[in-house]
């Protein structure tokens, strides 16, 4: 692949897509890179790019609404790192015009809706033009995907499984992500968020998805509406060989006390009958404003824990995956070493084509990576 550049951060100018090109911009040197920064404003493009101090991007100029930019930006680079959201309203034609030039596409959406449309209507139109195309490689997922598949390869091949993931952060979020949170809800309310197509195989244990206090991280634990399962779910079914063929997997965020589940459960359940009214989502989408979020020193105090418990037939294993704030500082340096794991496998010649997860598209390879960059996977 013979293209300008080997990485776009397309919307570099938003709250993670800065975090990303101040990590793209200490890195590009070690990783040796050459890359660029896109969006549609190109004087907000030169601000980020003169607050980096090494390796200053290039700048292209791309707008969302207008598809012929979106094509030239693509087909410019071998990878599309994209941080536009909300990705249900934002991503589809930057996604089809990657696939249509045959550039890979790697993204850090957390919209289960998003995510399915991509695997049940694009998988194989990307693996016919040779186009990798990756979501969810940040927070969302990574930190799931790679514990429940560690986990799964410790116990025995042909027994059934179940994989029980637990989720425990002090985090905050930025206004971009809240809004992309709160459009998600509203779809799925509204019975409109498209389901990945996936058969249960008949022998996998049944997971109880409710609220109960786990032995297995000693705190309650909450089952949540986010993308992690979907993508999980798709790794175990698309590697039989890592997995085995009967497998579950359920999801839950962790609290310390039953008054702490409360304050977690009650505005998740208020805000999924609010948000069927316009009123109640403008209100929303003035609060947080697209753009905003935790400061450095906040982001500098939080950190996760990603848990993976798994059972079969005739034993148990655990994987821990952990690390600072994961929805932006960690996600940065995900974000970023997948696309470098993705352009070792380009020049390696192993790179597979079509909408993969991210344990389907990086593997082993991008888990050295990040134990060398600092979070620990145990």
């Amino acid at each position: 692949m013979n293209r300008k550049f080997d990485i776009i951060l397309f919307g570099a100018t938003g709250f993670t897509g800065k975090l990303v090109a101040e990590y793209l911009s200490k890195h590009a040197n070690t990783e040796n890179i050459s890359w660029a920064i896109a969006g549609r404003d190109t004087e907000k493009l030169i601000a980020v790019s003169n607050t980096l101090s090494e390796n200053k991007p290039a700048i292209i100029t791309a707008d969302i609404n207008d598809v012929i930019s979106l094509r030239n930006m693509v087909s410019q680079t071998k990878i599309l790192m994209n941080t536009v959201g909300p990705f249900n309203i934002y991503g589809k034609d930057v996604v089809t015009s990657c696939i249509e030039s045959g550039t890979h596409y790697l993204d850090i959406t957390g919209e289960p809706s998003f995510v399915a449309d991509l695997y049940n209507n694009h998988f194989q139109s990307a693996a016919g033009y040779k186009a990798c195309i990756v979501n969810c490689c940040g927070f969302d997922s990574i930190p799931a995907d790679f514990a429940a598949w560690l986990t799964a390869k410790k116990l025995p091949l042909h027994e059934p499984k179940a994989l029980k993931g637990y989720i425990r952060t002090n985090a905050t979020f930025s206004g971009g992500t809240l809004t992309t949170a709160v459009q998600a809800l509203h779809m799925e309310v509204k019975k409109e968020s498209i389901k990945t197509k996936i058969r249960r195989h008949p022998d996998a244990p049944k997971i109880p998805l409710k609220v109960h206090f786990s032995k297995d991280i000693n705190g309650w634990a909450i089952p949540m509406p986010v993308v992690d399962p979907h993508i999980v779910k798709r790794s175990a079914y698309r590697l039989p060989g890592d997995y085995g063929e009967a497998v579950s997997y359920g999801q839950f965020f962790v609290r310390s006390s039953f008054s702490k589940v409360l304050k977690t459960v009650v505005p998740i359940v208020m805000a999924s009958f609010l948000v069927r009214f316009k009123g109640f989502r403008d209100r929303l989408y003035k609060k947080f404003k697209p753009g905003t979020g935790p400061n450095e020193e906040r982001r500098a105090n939080t950190k996760f824990e990603a848990i993976c418990v798994g059972t079969s037939t005739t034993s148990s294993a655990r994987t821990v995956i952990s690390g600072g704030d994961p929805g932006y500082n960690e996600t940065a340096k995900m974000f970023s070493q997948s696309a470098f794991t993705l352009l070792d496998k380009i020049k390696n010649n192993t790179i597979n084509y079509g909408v993969l997860t991210p344990v389907e598209a990086f593997g082993e390879e991008l888990v050295h990576r990040l134990r060398r960059e600092g979070i620990r996977i145990e």
